[in-house]
């Protein structure tokens, strides 16, 4: 009984359809490359905990899809953590502090404390690293967005088909 209803077409159109319809719903592809761009560049801040909200609040005043920021967003994290020493020295350099800040000691804190404590330890360098962040974030979004539109516009002159999900006569 179960068998006949879970053939590869009922799940193409009871799941695949609806989730690309809604992912892709009225969106342009330059408000898709922009929500990618948004994401990726507001997932990359130095600071852990904050991008979510950050991500939604510019989903709602640009008017970008929301589950694509927030996936750019978290797929984004390893660059955050790959770039958090590189922030903070940044920061430090453009800022002119002697703050000592290492991946042997980010590593500790990041295993071993909450991201409350590792802000409180880490103020002054969390906050040079924003500075930082602040000033390499328009590269990062125009790099990302100029990069990202033309695959786009070129995946969507291609339309995916999903040879698996294909109705088998």
């Amino acid at each position: 009984m179960f068998r006949n209803r879970m053939t590869p077409t009922y799940f193409n159109t009871k799941f695949i359809q609806p989730l690309l319809g809604f992912l892709s719903q009225g969106l342009s592809v330059r408000k898709l490359a922009l929500s990618f761009a948004f994401g990726i560049t507001l997932g990359a801040l130095p600071m852990l905990g904050v991008t979510t909200i950050l991500c939604i609040v510019a989903a709602l005043i640009f008017k970008l899809n929301m589950p694509v920021i927030q996936f750019a967003n978290y797929l984004a994290l390893p660059l955050k953590l790959f770039m958090l020493v590189p922030h903070y020295c940044i920061g430090n350099m453009v800022f002119n502090a002697q703050l000592p800040i290492d991946y042997d000691l980010l590593a500790t804190m990041l295993t071993r404390s909450t991201p409350q404590e590792m802000l409180l330890q880490f103020v002054d360098s969390t906050l040079y690293a924003v500075g930082a962040w602040l000033l390499l974030s328009p590269l990062i979004l125009a790099l990302t967005y100029t990069g990202l539109k033309p695959i786009l516009v070129r995946l969507n002159a291609e339309p995916f088909r999903f040879k698996f999900f294909r109705r088998q006569s």
